[in-house]
C-alpha cells in the first residue's frame, strides 16, 4: 500500500510539473505573440504620425507661400489704385493662389481604422478638427479668390488690348512659370482709370485680407499640431 501511494505521488508530481511546463510555455508564447502584435501596432501608429507630420510640414510651406503671395497682391492692388500702374504690378494682380493641401496621411489612418487605436485621442481630435475646420475655411476663401480671378481676367481680355503673353518665372508664386501679360502704357493708363477694374482691385484687397486671416489661423494651428505630433512620435522610441 505504501509503495502504491508513493508511486501515485511521484506520478502526480511528474504530471503536475509537465502541466506547469506546458501551461507556462503556452502563456509565454501567447504573451510574446501579444507583445509582438502590440509592438507592430505601435510601429504602425508611429509611422502613421510621421506621415501626418510630413503632411503638416508641407501645409506649413503652402500657408507661408499663400500669405506672402496674397500680401504682394494686396500691395500691387493698392499701388494701382493710387495711380501707379506698370506691367509688373498689373501681372501681380492676375493669378490666384489655389489650395494644394495635404491630407493623404490622415485619410489613410481613418480608412484603415488605425486612428481609433491611439492612446492620445486628444491629439487625434485636434488633428481631425484641423483637417475638417481649418481646411474648409481656407478652401472656401481659395474658391472665392479663384472665381474673382476668372471674372477679372475675362473683363480685361475682352475690353483691353493685350500686346503679348509670355512665361516668366515668378518667385512671388513659388518660382513657378507664370503667364506674363504685356500691355502698352496707353492701355495700362486706361485700365488704371477704369471703374470696373478698380472695383475688382478693391475686391482683391478685401478677399485677400480675409483669406490671409484664415490662412494665418490655420498656420498657427498647424505649427501647434506639428509640435504635439512630434512629441507624441518621440514617446514611441
Amino acid at each position: 500500500m505504501f509503495f502504491y501511494f508513493s508511486r501515485m505521488k511521484k506520478l502526480i508530481v511528474k504530471y503536475s510539473i509537465e502541466f506547469l511546463v506546458i501551461f507556462f510555455g503556452i502563456t509565454i508564447s501567447f504573451t510574446l505573440q501579444e507583445y509582438s502584435k502590440q509592438n507592430a501596432n505601435l510601429k504602425k501608429q508611429q509611422d502613421g504620425l510621421k506621415r501626418v507630420l510630413k503632411d503638416l510640414k508641407l501645409d506649413e510651406f503652402i500657408f507661408e507661400l499663400t500669405l506672402r503671395t496674397n500680401t504682394h497682391q494686396i500691395q500691387a492692388s493698392k499701388q494701382i489704385l493710387n495711380n501707379s500702374i506698370s506691367n509688373d504690378n498689373y501681372n501681380l494682380t492676375v493669378p490666384y493662389f489655389g489650395t494644394f493641401l495635404n491630407d493623404t496621411a490622415i485619410k489613410s489612418l481613418m480608412s484603415t481604422g488605425l486612428i481609433e487605436g491611439y492612446d492620445n485621442q486628444e491629439l487625434i481630435t485636434d488633428l481631425l478638427k484641423y483637417y475638417r475646420n481649418d481646411y474648409d475655411f481656407v478652401k472656401d476663401q481659395s474658391e472665392g479668390d479663384e472665381k474673382l480671378m476668372f471674372q477679372r481676367l475675362e473683363y480685361v481680355t475682352k475690353n483691353f488690348e493685350i500686346d503679348s503673353v509670355s512665361l516668366n518665372k515668378k518667385s512671388n508664386f513659388g518660382d513657378l512659370n507664370m503667364p506674363y501679360f504685356y500691355l502698352s502704357k496707353e492701355v495700362l493708363s486706361k485700365l488704371q482709370k477704369d471703374k470696373i477694374y478698380r472695383s475688382f482691385l478693391n475686391n482683391i484687397i478685401y478677399i485677400k485680407i480675409a483669406y490671409n486671416n484664415f490662412v494665418g489661423s490655420a498656420l498657427k494651428k498647424n505649427r501647434e499640431l506639428q509640435t504635439k505630433t512630434s512629441n507624441q512620435i518621440k514617446l514611441y522610441k
